[in-house]
């Protein structure tokens, strides 16, 4: 039963991942590209006026260097779950999905697990480029200033992910309008403070509010079940 069990829970990550691939490595190419840009454009300036310049910048001007990203993480995220659940849905696969000889929450699970491994790894490799070039310029003060400012654009991006999720897969355009717009209210949230770190104080928070914003795809799923279409 456990190697059964194994190979099911293979093939289900297998299945996500030929669904998604194409999307992940457009984004994942995407934002290294963008990261990358903003990475010369630090270096050009310093090139230009010298590292002082940038510090001082950085420290007066609460500016970043790195809002060109700010709006990647959110889109990759929207990106990725259209292409995960959409076709779940529009080509009639859901049902077929659901009455595998698997428990249906772990199917969920499974699905949303796939999506958000690959985000994370999109967004790490984010952080990774900006994070390891500030460090050759910048002091480890500023250098966790500038991640601490880009981590709620990740979590952002996990959030669009979710609420993405739950509106493809509900049966119903009454209720996925109104996903649709507590969604958007809630994206809205994560860019209302431009100001560096202004989130540092609601990272816990946020994080709890994406595990249960999760809770959202379970129960499209068993709208979805009941007929509710």
């Amino acid at each position: 039963k456990i190697l059964i069990a194994y190979i099911m829970v293979k093939a289900l990550f297998f299945k996500e991942w030929i669904k998604t691939r194409g999307v992940f490595l457009i984004s994942l190419i995407a934002i290294a590209a963008v990261s990358a840009y903003a990475v010369l454009m630090m270096s050009r300036l310093i090139q230009l006026k010298g590292v002082e310049h940038l510090w001082l910048i950085m420290m007066l001007k609460d500016n970043s260097f790195v809002d060109t990203l700010k709006y990647l993480p959110a889109i990759a995220g929207i990106a990725l779950a259209i292409a995960q659940m959409a076709p779940e849905m529009a080509q009639k696969r859901l049902k077929l999905t659901l009455h595998l000889p698997y428990p249906q929450n772990a199917l969920v699970a499974i699905m949303l697990c796939t999506g958000m491994v690959e985000l994370l790894v999109i967004y790490a490799l984010q952080l990774a480029i900006i994070g390891i070039y500030d460090s050759t310029i910048l002091p480890v003060e500023l250098v966790t200033r500038v991640l601490l400012t880009m981590v709620p654009w990740s979590l952002a991006g996990f959030t669009a992910y979710l609420f993405t999720c739950s509106i493809c897969l509900e049966g119903t355009w009454k209720r996925r309008i109104i996903l649709s717009l507590i969604g958007l209210a809630v994206m809205f949230i994560y860019y209302l403070q431009p100001a560096l770190e202004a989130y540092n104080g609601m990272l816990a928070l946020i994080i709890i509010f994406i595990c249960l914003t999760a809770i959202l795809s379970f129960g499209s799923i068993i709208r979805f079940k009941e007929g509710r279409q």
